[in-house]
């Protein structure tokens, strides 16, 4: 796979902060920012993809009437070991 020069701003308590992890598990910026980047995109694609099957859920009616998700929350409650 190709890849592209990809370029940004950082703090300064950022980079010191990449580096002492760079040096710790002696891997370079790039491995780090790379597997940062990747998790992250990871983690919001897949907030988009619940967020548009919970939308679609919605419009074919697969719906819960809030007295149902209410009393859920209550019997969990009433279970909890606090």
């Amino acid at each position: 796979m190709s890849s592209t020069a990809l370029s940004f701003q950082a703090d300064q308590e950022t980079l010191q902060t990449l580096d002492q992890l760079a040096s710790a598990t002696g891997r370079d910026r790039q491995y780090h920012l790379q597997q940062a980047l990747s998790r992250y995109l990871e983690s919001e694609m897949r907030q988009i993809r619940d967020i548009s099957d919970g939308i679609a859920d919605a419009e074919a009616g697969n719906l819960t009437d809030i007295e149902s998700v209410r009393a859920g929350w209550v019997k969990r409650a009433d279970n909890s070991p606090d």
